[in-house]
């Protein structure tokens, strides 16, 4: 009975090791005005900001498969307004407002804005940017037809490099949402850098809360 005990105990506190244990490597990010870290609380970037990044002028935005060129873009916009600032324990969220590419060759549009989910990358001021719900646009092309291309849920939108303005770099892997398996490419990659537009004159760094 006291061997049982004994092993009941040793147990418990293993659960409450690893407990702790993950509460301490818990993903932590928030968006941050100077590079500081940890990020002072006056800096943060609160609930309700509107971030948000554009086409550099005289760059453009491509698509690319099979390293062919399919489709190119000399305007782009993203505007998403966080829901999550961040915290010890959790990352920042925000729903996407705004997403559009124009200028383009071919015809295309948005049909599923989703949102974003920032991640610091450990020992920088950068970030990873996952979807956090289908990202999905809807491209015409005579040879094709319409096809739907996107992000799905936790996908890798791009990444965020630390600045005033930051940059946000697209050269991910997007995969095909819809459309005919014959006519519609599987995926392809979008290659592109975006600058910060919102806030203005603001440095974006991606801090470890």
């Amino acid at each position: 009975m006291k061997f049982v005990k004994m092993l009941c105990l040793a147990a418990i506190a293993a659960a409450a090791l690893m407990a702790v244990a993950g509460a301490g490597t818990a993903s932590a990010t928030v968006l941050c005005s100077t590079t500081t870290s940890p990020c002072p609380e006056a800096q943060k970037y609160p609930v309700g900001t509107r971030i948000g990044f554009s086409l550099a002028s005289g760059t453009s935005l491509r698509w690319v498969n099979g390293g062919t060129t399919l489709e190119t873009c000399k305007e782009a916009v993203l505007k998403s307004d966080i829901t999550n600032a961040g915290s010890a324990t959790s990352t920042v969220k925000s729903e996407n407002k705004t997403l559009s590419f124009n200028q383009c060759n071919f015809a295309n549009g948005f049909t599923k804005l989703g949102g974003l989910e920032i991640h610091n990358i450990s020992g920088t001021s950068n970030g990873t940017v996952t979807a956090t719900g289908e990202i999905g646009w809807t491209f015409v092309n005579p040879l094709f037809g319409s096809c739907v291309y996107g992000w799905t849920a936790n996908g890798v939108v791009g990444t965020i490099t630390e600045g005033k303005p930051a940059t946000l770099d697209l050269n991910t892997g997007i995969v095909r949402l819809s459309g005919s398996n014959l006519a519609c490419p599987e995926n392809g990659t979008l290659e592109g850098s975006l600058t910060q537009t919102e806030p203005a004159s603001t440095t974006l760094s991606v801090g470890a809360s």
